[in-house]
């Protein structure tokens, strides 16, 4: 295997044949993007600039070029009731030369521990030896309620798509998801950037950054060491509270949880 030191993981598809589980295959691919991110002696582009080629046009050399990247991560997410089936490729991405492939059959409710075992998967596959925190990031993080993390994962779907109908949108999903369970703390983290993105252009800030606040607080408090809470906290601290050295606390622990700068002040 030629040496790879940056990676793209392009948008996975959905093999479901339902277009209402597009926003399933987009979580999975989110969500593989910020397990591979926790490993530091390896560059992943954020999910921002992947998403554009979900549609893509382009060869796989094109796309590698322009994101400056040795190697890229293709695959498909097929979701059958209670299960859920991945399977992932690696591929040099000068050459297309395919290095490896693997699928991943689990039951919905252990999708964590599924997305965890495909980040290792390529990590070994890329030659990169994890440290013993790198290890603890991906460790076994358990089970979820399989309805609870849908709405967790619709809600991403909608507030990443930026306009103010589908954000609201989002929001919606997050507060289910967290009526169904509320020590689950991702939502909560999605919940306060989606508050924090409605401010930017559709909402007064006085409305809705406090609301933004108290989610990220509880995000941090259900789970100090979940990435993205300290993430949604650090960005309502800078651009609603102003306080500097909270937002500096925030980020450092942010970066000692995921190391990779790709969507540090966003959903990642």
């Amino acid at each position: 295997t030629p040496q790879i030191r940056s990676i793209a993981v392009l948008p996975l598809d959905n093999f479901s044949h339902d277009p209402e589980q597009d926003f399933f295959a987009d979580g999975m691919t989110e969500q593989l993007i910020a397990d591979l991110s926790k490993i530091g002696s390896l560059r992943v582009i954020s999910r921002t600039s992947v998403m554009q080629y979900k549609e893509k046009r382009k060869s796989l050399p094109e796309i590698a070029k322009e994101l400056n990247v040795d190697a890229v991560v293709e695959g498909s997410v097929l979701r059958d009731h209670d299960r859920v089936r991945i399977t992932a490729q690696l591929l040099q991405a000068a050459t297309e030369k395919h290095l490896w492939t693997e699928t991943y059959d689990r039951d919905l409710r252990d999708v964590l521990d599924l997305q965890s075992s495909v980040a290792r998967d390529i990590a070994d596959q890329v030659r990169i030896t994890l440290t013993p925190q790198e290890q603890a990031r991906l460790g076994s993080r358990g089970r979820v309620d399989p309805e609870v993390y849908q709405l967790y994962l619709k809600g991403r779907y909608y507030a990443n798509q930026g306009d103010e109908a589908p954000i609201r949108r989002g929001i919606g999903y997050f507060e289910e998801a967290i009526a169904k369970d509320s020590t689950y703390a991702p939502p909560y983290a999605g919940e306060a950037i989606a508050y924090a993105s409605l401010a930017s252009v559709y909402a007064a800030p006085k409305e809705v950054m406090p609301k933004a606040k108290t989610s990220a607080q509880k995000a941090v408090a259900l789970d100090e060491t979940l990435s993205e809470g300290h993430s949604s906290l650090a960005f309502v601290l800078m651009m609603f509270v102003w306080a500097w050295s909270g937002t500096d606390r925030e980020l450092e622990r942010r970066f000692e949880l995921n190391p990779s700068p790709a969507d540090a002040l966003c959903l990642c």
